[in-house]
């Protein structure tokens, strides 16, 4: 604050002018106040600064009015004498401080402005993102939310503030969102989770992005949610495997149009095909009657066909039985795609029926020969809205397939009436052949020399159809189909002079022909042997069709359905067809044939560290060393992910193995497919045939099973195929299934060994072990179904299970009062290397010891050196909280693992368990006896205790002793027993 006496100098001055000097002083005082005001309050300060002014200029005035009627004659002469001055300054400083004043006014309105328009522009923001923005509190506690759609929420935004997520979400949905906000608890952010929730337009997926940020203001942390909808990406997932499905039926249906040679079987194939491969629940096709214009049913496939039964469909607009899907599509000559059948007001009269079969959407395609329709496609699918753009398209396209068959065949027809008719009119004949797009062209089978070719080439090849004629037959074909037409031709031709062949056999075949301008069309020729009954000679007549965009889209389905799509390796489809003509071939021969199942070891290492490109890149060029390895006739697949099939004809045992010892050993060679030289092995699984299978399934099954064997026992290695192998999947798959139900059934229970120190022959605690009796494989041992469960995940919920239980126990082990007493019992946990991985163990483990209200000195975790092998940096952290939160912490079977005493020293750990192998041979075996004694000395130097496992005799008690060893678990103090039996211990 100012000082508020005023300087020795001018206490001379009259009252009046003190008055004055008064008034203003304090004003100063206040400005300068305001001016250090902070930023966050100076609109406030400013707000209450100018009412001050206004009040202090009142007073200002009044006190000065005052102060001058006091003044005397004599005090006014002074004035004038020597005060003058000093009152026109402090005058001028009053007018300065207005000055100054009105200025901050201004400076605050501007100020206020600017925060509310910066305020309005945020909001504006926030309320413009698509995507609900969501505040929420650590505990998931709903604090604001921020949509500008309301159909994206799954109650109103005010509905959800001060709510719980688990009020407002489904169980399911917000455990996903408490989750993400752990993690972003955690790291600051988390993201990729996602959800399905309920919202008023039916159900919607979202995926989670969640940020942490800290409020100064109230010191705690803040997160922001937010949801993108990602409903579409799903939707498409959907329709790209039903436009898959489309694709297999397209190609399908090519493969008919090109066998068959008659409409109605062809009909009938392509609905049958419908129903198989683009999984239609019902097709049927119908053909108009020309006079009744009824359309009649002449081919169908799938359930409920019976619908057909007394169906009546007409082309008449005016009759509601015309005015459906079928009858409006054959009508008005387009598709017609009814998305919901059974509520579609234009197919109300068969709703009653397309309910009891669950129709949801129907699809009519018309079908036109020859430009004309002459009846159509129906399509039915349970599911409605099931034809959207793309299925629309390759249902057209199909269509289009098959009207293109249906013209061909009335092609063929076509050219038998233009046979019969050609001697009585060759003019009508040429004017027939001259309007159509297709070439048609009669040859000299003698001569190979062109006897007639229709205009239509020219627009199919560039040429003319006097430069065709004036060439030889050869040189309207590339070379190797000239020679495979010439040589069929004459076969036919000769047949057909020996009377084996009509002029009814049409030959249908695909070339490709060179163009004018260089490129090449594939085409379609259809060929028939006539005799031409004004000449006598025989003569080839031809039809030939521009199939090149029929070709490629073959060509592509084909590429989709056969090949793996990162390798260009055939896919198991195409290796199923190729083991059918191998195996037909070595059933002809007698001759062996070997299926190989090789899998990448560790590769889902390599995919998580390094991201999937390179993991895909890493495939590829493993796919490139496996075939170079092989023979011609060999074929390699990629059956999944990391998994690669050989199919090997003609081989047996002994080339199987040459070949396997140098398949391991190129996937062994390094690979440098990133910054550093990356290094993988394989496990290969063999089965031969006929020994170890004669179906495809069955070599398969046994490939795959000795593959797993070799993954189980050592990797990087091989193994034919046994029934001893067979005999080990059997009974490992058995346990996988028995596994699952184990748990829910109450099949496992704990025994308790117990745990006695050495220094004062008490019972110190006790090891639980876990006991699995299955009521159809009976005792199952812990060594045999601990790894299976570690491998299909069951092993985290069995360990809750057995670390809840044991907890349990312990809580009831009390030791009787009295003096001298022991410290409390402790319980051993063993966890394995699958359960160390999951980062939330010690939470878990804190939540179990505080629901069961055990203390955490009273529980042991035994961990085997393994569990730092994976990541040992995470392992030592985790290790470390467990170590400070007081839980007591051994490493399990120490020294028969790595022993890594670089990761020992850094472990914090309070005994070391002497592996019972060691324990056997004390009395015998002088280097057991030294390994343990370096054990327990290593322990004692370290701090750190040591148990030896399994002492069964008192001699070997007496070594453990003299060696100084801390406590012994074994046959000698007791064996595993129930927890009521280990109650009747002398505890």
């Amino acid at each position: 604050m100012p000082p508020t006496t005023p300087p020795t100098g001018i206490r001379a001055i009259p009252g009046p002018l003190l008055v004055l000097w008064a008034v203003l002083l304090p004003l100063a005082g206040a400005a300068a106040a305001l001016q250090a005001q902070g930023s966050e309050r100076r609109a406030v300060a400013a707000a209450e600064a100018l009412q001050t002014e206004r009040q202090g200029g009142t007073a200002l005035r009044d006190t000065g009015i005052a102060g001058a009627n006091r003044i005397s004659d004599a005090e006014e002469h002074a004035l004038k004498r020597q005060g003058l001055p000093l009152l026109e300054a402090v005058v001028g400083a009053g007018g300065l401080l207005l000055l100054w004043s009105a200025s901050l006014r201004i400076q605050v309105r501007r100020r206020t402005r600017e925060l509310a328009e910066a305020k309005d522009v945020l909001s504006s923001t926030i309320e413009a993102m698509p995507d609900p923005l969501i505040e929420l509190s650590a505990d998931g506690q709903i604090l604001a939310v921020h949509s500008p759609r309301r159909d994206l929420l799954t109650r109103p935004a005010e509905d959800q503030v001060n709510r719980h997520v688990r009020e407002v979400l489904p169980e399911r949905a917000a455990t996903v969102v408490l989750e993400a906000l752990a993690e972003a608890a955690q790291q600051g952010y988390a993201s990729g989770q996602e959800i399905e929730v309920p919202v008023p337009g039916g159900t919607a997926w979202f995926e989670l992005s969640v940020t942490r940020r800290t409020l100064p203001s109230q010191g705690q942390d803040r997160f922001l949610l937010l949801s993108r909808d990602i409903t579409g990406r799903r939707r498409d997932a959907l329709r790209i495997q039903r436009l898959n499905r489309l694709y297999t039926a397209l190609c399908r249906s090519n493969q008919a149009i090109a066998r068959q040679e008659e409409s109605t079987a062809l009909l009938q194939e392509i609905c049958q095909i419908a129903v198989s491969s683009a999984e239609m629940t019902m097709a049927w096709a119908g053909l108009i009657d020309p006079l009744s214009q009824h359309v009649q049913a002449v081919a169908w496939a799938g359930a409920g066909t019976e619908y057909l039964q007394g169906l009546s469909i007409t082309t008449d607009g005016d009759d509601p039985l015309g005015r459906g899907p079928v009858g409006t599509a054959l009508r008005e000559q387009h598709p017609v795609w009814c998305q919901d059948f059974q509520n579609d007001p234009s197919s109300a009269p068969w709703h009653e029926r397309a309910r009891l079969y669950g129709w949801g959407s129907v699809a009519a395609l018309p079908l036109h020969r020859e430009g004309v329709v002459i009846g159509g496609i129906a399509l039915y699918c349970a599911e409605a809205n099931a034809f959207d753009a793309q299925s629309q398209e390759l249902l057209i396209e199909m269509v289009r397939d098959i009207e293109l068959a249906l013209d061909r065949l009335s092609a063929l027809a076509t050219q038998r009436r233009l046979e019969q008719d050609v001697a009585a009119s060759e003019a009508k004949y040429r004017e027939l052949t001259e309007s159509i797009h297709d070439v048609i062209w009669t040859l000299d089978p003698e001569t190979f020399r062109y006897l007639y070719v229709s205009r239509s080439v020219q627009r199919l090849r560039g040429y003319t159809p006097e430069e065709v004629i004036a060439q030889p037959f050869a040189a309207s074909l590339l070379p190797e189909g000239a020679r495979r037409m010439e040589e069929q031709i004459r076969a036919e031709l000769e047949e057909f002079k020996q009377g084996l062949r009509s002029s009814e056999i049409v030959t249908v075949d695909e070339v490709e022909q060179p163009c004018r301008d260089g490129s090449r069309v594939w085409t379609e020729v259809v060929t028939n042997l006539i005799r031409n009954p004004s000449t006598g000679r025989i003569e080839l007549r031809g039809v030939t069709r521009d199939i090149t965009e029929r070709k490629f889209a073959h060509e592509q389905i084909k590429r989709l359905a056969y090949s793996d799509q990162l390798t260009g390796l055939a896919n198991r489809v195409l290796l199923r067809d190729r083991f059918r003509n191998a195996l037909g071939l070595a059933r002809k021969q007698g001759r062996h044939l070997a299926l190989l199942n090789l899998d990448l070891d560790h590769f889902k290492t390599i995919n998580d560290s390094l991201g999937h490109s390179v993991g895909d890149r890493l495939l590829i060029e493993v796919a490139r060393r496996l075939e170079a390895q092989l023979r011609p006739g060999d074929t390699l697949s990629r059956s999944a992910g990391d998994e690669f099939l050989l199919l090997l004809p003609d081989t047996d045992a002994e080339a199987a193995l040459e070949l396997v010892r140098r398949l391991i050993q190129t996937v062994a060679s390094p690979y440098q497919v990133s910054d550093e030289p990356l290094f993988l092995t394989a496990s290969i699984g063999i089965a031969i045939y006929p020994e170890d299978g004669t179906t495809i399934e069955t070599l398969m099954s046994n490939a795959d099973a000795a593959m797993h064997q070799v993954k189980q026992e050592s990797r990087n290695s091989f193994q034919f195929f046994t029934p001893s192998v067979q005999q080990r999947s059997s009974r490992r798959l058995r346990l996988s299934n028995a596994l699952h139900q184990a748990l829910e059934r109450g099949e496992f229970e704990l025994l308790y060994q117990p745990q006695s120190e050495l220094s004062s022959n008490r019972i110190i605690g006790a090891e639980a072990l876990l006991r699995w009796t299955s009521p159809e494989l009976g005792p199952v041992s812990p060594a045999e179904f601990i790894p299976i469960a570690e491998a299909n995940g069951l092993i985290l919920p069995i360990g809750d299970w057995v670390l809840r239980q044991a907890l349990r126990d312990a809580a009831s082990w009390t030791r009787p009062a009295g003096p001298g007493q022991a410290p409390p019992l402790t319980v051993s946990v063993n966890i394995s290397a699958v359960q160390f991985r999951d980062s939330d163990l010690p939470s878990r483990v804190l939540r179990l010891l505080a629901e069961e209200r055990l203390p955490p000195a009273r529980l042991e975790l035994e961990l085997t050196e393994s569990v730092t092998l994976d990541n040992p940096e995470r392992a030592v952290l985790l290790m470390d909280r467990l170590f400070n939160e007081g839980i007591q912490l051994a490493i399990d079977d120490f020294g028969t693992g790595y022993s890594s005493l670089s990761y020992l020293k850094r472990i914090r750990a309070h005994k070391l368990k002497i592996d019972q192998s060691f324990v056997r041979g004390l009395e015998s075996d002088a280097d057991d006896r030294a390994i343990v004694l370096t054990i327990i000395n290593l322990a004692r130097t370290m701090g750190m205790r040591t148990l030896a496992e399994g002492v069964e005799t008192p001699q070997q008690l007496e070594l453990l002793r003299r060696a100084g060893c801390d406590e012994i678990q074994g046959y000698w103090i007791g064996r595993a027993m129930t927890n009521e039996a280990f109650l009747q211990l002398p505890l």
